[in-house]
């Protein structure tokens, strides 16, 4: 498509423009005051094939020696918009840029369709862009009007972590022996710290990577929970609770259990919760260590499907009493989470605390000890000890063993809720949850056994 004739780029170049006046048109024709509609509207189809003509024409004048031609039709084309600005402001007392803006920006592409600043591919794309960004005028008003402050700064708080301290930060492993401090008290009473000699205690970039990373995913679930609306069911409503933090949802829909003749429904829901979290393991592990989520992926699959099939099991089997009920959605929220550098640091020094933990142990009591340090560290969350065995399997321990771990782990989070129904649920609630949990952490070790 670069090689187009030159009359097929004048052809093209009326074709995009007239596009771009085809929706500036239909936006024109939604106002309801006439007068301003008349003196306000810039043009439309035929205007905007006419300045991406223009431009192609300065394109063209641009590449074959008439500089002169180039600068009169492009400084009066500017001058022209600049003027109908200035009428504009004082006649309909409004100074809105974006049908301005659009008509330079058509000027452009018909310029690089001519000049070959660009290819023609770069040019229709950023056609394409240019009219979408136009017609989601109205759902950009609802997004600003429904955007909070505190989601702003959230944002901001965000890229400045992962955009602006991220890159500057050492990519380079530090040792204990790297600490002045800790190096010369050990000097002094001639302690040999033999394996723990090169126990690496902190990459600052890979570390504030992966903060970023959980960090990043958790906003993406607040975004994700915030698009499905307030209105919505409670299947939906715990999948994506489960995504942000399936403990805080399955503690929730227990805590609806006393209220609610639904039990079967908050049950499958409690599971879907559950099924979600593991969608952010994907997440977490490939940038880290990709071949071993290759190898645990069948695994994962299975317990995820085990979940899904649970969950459609109890959804499927209602007790005659929850026929007619309806789950009171209204006590059962998605958590708003936004970010806060807070929560990032401490799950920081969490991260660093486990990976200490637990290499100390592997170093002095082997698998078994790296195992139950493990299992303990998994009461403060799953997250910080999934990105813990990404970093070691393959090197310190066998991708095996850490499979076997992550599926001890999760056993571990999984009874650990079910225990917490016990003491909060209804009873029948309670029971059906533990079943559902032992169904899926025998699937994982059925599928640790023949993967």
């Amino acid at each position: 498509m670069s090689h187009l004739s030159l009359p097929l780029k004048f052809l093209l170049s009326i074709i995009l423009g007239g596009i771009v006046g085809l929706e500036r048109e239909s936006v024109h024709q939604k106002k309801h005051d006439p007068e301003a509609f008349r003196m306000g509207k810039l043009g439309g189809v035929r205007t905007f094939a006419l300045m991406s003509l223009l431009g192609a024409t300065a394109g063209y004048l641009s590449v074959t020696n008439n500089p002169a031609l180039f600068l009169i039709i492009t400084i009066t084309f500017f001058v022209l918009i600049c003027t109908y600005y200035a009428v504009k402001t004082i006649l309909v007392k409004s100074a809105g840029l974006t049908t301005g803006l659009s008509a330079l920006y058509t000027f452009i592409i018909g310029f690089f369709l001519t000049n070959g600043g660009l290819s023609t591919e770069y040019v229709i794309a950023l056609t394409v862009i240019l009219v979408l960004i136009l017609s989601v005028k109205e759902q950009a008003k609802e997004l600003v009007l429904g955007t909070k402050r505190a989601e702003i700064e959230a944002f901001l708080g965000f890229a400045i972590v992962a955009l602006v301290i991220l890159p500057f930060l050492p990519n380079k492993a530090f040792y204990i022996t790297d600490i002045p401090a800790v190096k010369t008290v050990l000097q002094a009473y001639e302690i040999q710290l033999g394996v723990l000699e090169k126990l690496e205690i902190i990459n600052p970039f890979k570390l504030w990577f992966i903060v970023a990373l959980v960090t990043g995913i958790d906003i993406f679930g607040y975004i994700l929970g915030k698009a499905a609306g307030k209105k919505k069911g409670v299947l939906l409503t715990s999948a994506i609770g489960g995504f942000i933090s399936s403990t805080s949802a399955t503690q929730s829909l227990a805590q609806q259990s006393k209220r609610s003749t639904l039990t079967n429904q908050l049950v499958a829901a409690a599971i879907i919760a559950n099924l979600t979290s593991f969608l952010p393991i994907f997440a977490f592990v490939a940038p880290i260590n990709s071949k071993w989520l290759v190898a645990i992926t069948p695994t994962l699959f299975i317990i995820m499907l085990s979940a899904l099939i649970v969950s459609i099991f109890f959804l499927t089997t209602k007790k005659s009493t929850e026929e007619e009920d309806d789950p009171d959605e209204s006590t059962h929220q998605v958590k708003d989470r936004i970010f806060a550098l807070a929560p990032a640091v401490k799950f920081a020094f969490l991260l660093i605390s486990i990976r200490l933990v637990t290499k100390v142990s592997l170093a002095f009591f082997g698998q078994a000890g790296f195992l139950a340090s493990s299992i303990i560290a998994s009461f403060s969350g799953l997250d910080a000890i999934v990105i813990n065995l990404a970093e070691l399997a393959g090197q310190a321990i066998t991708f095996k063993a850490a499979l076997l771990t992550l599926i001890c782990v999760n056993a571990t989070n999984l009874l650990g809720k079910s225990v917490y129904a016990f003491l909060q649920a209804r009873r029948d609630f309670s029971i059906k949850l533990f079943l559902a949990m032992l169904t899926i952490i025998a699937s994982s070790l059925l599928g640790y056994l023949f993967f």
